[in-house]
């Protein structure tokens, strides 16, 4: 999913964490979590475009514009709600939720670190098993044949949480 979706669904599993244990912790451990279960279901994380050598993305201009600007709108949605429906308080549960949405896709696909940080043996089981959730539906439904399933599957999901979020 795109930043944006993570960070909206990871947010409410955060807040709705929060209803029952008021635990920032908490709340990272289910954003992280809803992560890796949004990403079971097939989805778009980049442009139809996007091009691959030895099944690794290859960061050209108009991906990192698609990334930034991704990002960018996830980090200022966040931050909106995060100020104006949680007074800015650091230990917010939807804020942590939030983050940990966003931490998964930060660390293992970020292109400036990728490479150096599946060096260290956590987070290298960590990738396998971030790529091995990919992988369960990314053949069946590629992206560039299914952009519009792997768009409607944000919407649905993300959405709902917004809503949760807002409400």
């Amino acid at each position: 999913m795109i930043a944006t979706s993570h960070v909206i669904i990871g947010g409410a599993v955060g807040a709705a964490v929060g209803v029952l244990t008021q635990n920032p912790a908490a709340a990272l451990a289910a954003g992280i979590v809803s992560h890796l279960v949004c990403d079971l279901v097939p989805h778009a994380d980049y442009p139809p475009n996007t091009k691959f050598i030895n099944d690794e993305i290859v960061w050209d201009k108009s991906l990192y514009i698609f990334a930034i600007t991704d990002s960018g709108i996830a980090f200022l949605l966040t931050l909106m709600i995060w100020i104006f429906k949680f007074d800015f308080n650091f230990a917010a549960p939807f804020a942590w939720g939030a983050l940990g949405g966003y931490l998964p896709d930060l660390l293992d696909n970020f292109p400036f670190w990728r490479f150096q940080i599946r060096q260290i043996y956590f987070f290298r089981k960590f990738h396998a098993l971030h790529k091995l959730i990919h992988d369960q539906w990314r053949f069946r439904y590629p992206m560039p044949q299914y952009w519009i399933l792997g768009t409607v599957t944000q919407l649905v999901t993300a959405i709902p949480c917004l809503w949760y979020i807002l409400k």
